[in-house]
């Protein structure tokens, strides 16, 4: 099951497009053939693996204690109104970690896979925005997704998300879609959501880690590493009345640097270069 097959009619490269880093998109129907991957008897399996990473909250307040080791133990948990999440959930499992290869290919980004289930009338995390590109596939039951276009950090990066993300300062208009079980929603990253269980709700989220001119950066130190213009010896600031001068020999310097990193940028074998290293990222090869 890859991203071509949820998308039915539409091309990939039409969502890429219209909708990637841009709109939600929603399908009804188109990933009916993934529901028997997260059901009730996928999250009894994966709960009392040693190394699964088993989170239980309610209402954004994690469920003190250790978290279920048991298959006994994980509906009791939903009746009292917990949501359960397994992250990573393609690392225990064969069919997921073949739909997260999938969206690796496709996508050209590291994917991880969450799976969540929600009582009725609960939720388990309030308003909230990942950095990633998130594809929800809801696989049993009804759940709600409230969502808001993000104006207070567009573009979050993972490694600066913020304790407090500051939901009250939003002032974009609010959007809802509904999931039923084999429907699927696309939440570009960034985007404010929420989801309300309206029944027993079971679904997997699909993260993307899109490309950055972060990333880039990264890409460009490491071959400033090889590099004897960039491994040069700047200056000494030295003291506070010799700045004048140590800044006229930086300015020389960075304008150096600069037309460098303009012929590296306009170079095709740059250019490919890049686009093979993201690719091996998204394989998780080094």
């Amino acid at each position: 099951m890859d991203l071509q097959t949820l998308l039915g009619p539409r091309t990939l490269a039409a969502f890429l497009a219209e909708y990637w880093h841009r709109l939600p998109y929603s399908a009804a129907g188109q990933a009916a053939a993934l529901c028997p991957l997260a059901t009730w008897d996928v999250l009894e399996r994966l709960v009392p693996r040693a190394d699964a990473d088993v989170l239980i909250c309610r209402r954004n307040e994690r469920c003190a204690g250790p978290p279920p080791r048991t298959a006994d133990a994980v509906r009791p948990l939903a009746d009292a109104g917990y949501t359960l999440l397994v992250r990573h959930a393609e690392r225990h499992d064969e069919q997921l970690a073949a739909v997260a290869a999938a969206f690796a290919r496709d996508l050209a980004g590291p994917v991880n896979i969450h799976l969540y289930c929600t009582p009725p009338g609960e939720f388990g995390f309030g308003w909230h925005y990942d950095a990633e590109e998130v594809f929800i596939v809801q696989t049993v039951g009804r759940k709600e997704y409230s969502l808001r276009k993000n104006t207070v950090n567009p573009w979050p990066l993972e490694e600066t998300l913020p304790a407090d993300m500051r939901y009250e300062r939003e002032i974009m208009p609010l959007m809802r879609c509904e999931l039923a079980a084999g429907d699927w929603l696309y939440i570009p990253s960034g985007y404010w959501h929420r989801g309300d269980a309206r029944e027993l709700a079971i679904s997997l989220a699909i993260g993307v880690q899109p490309t950055t001119a972060v990333d880039l950066l990264d890409f460009l130190r490491h071959r400033a590493l090889n590099s004897l213009l960039w491994r040069q010896r700047l200056p000494v600031a030295g003291p506070a009345d010799q700045s004048a001068e140590a800044a006229a020999a930086l300015r020389a310097i960075f304008q150096e640097l600069a037309r460098d990193l303009e012929r590296q940028l306009r170079d095709p074998v740059v250019i490919g270069q890049f686009l093979a290293a993201i690719r091996r990222r998204a394989q998780g090869e080094a």
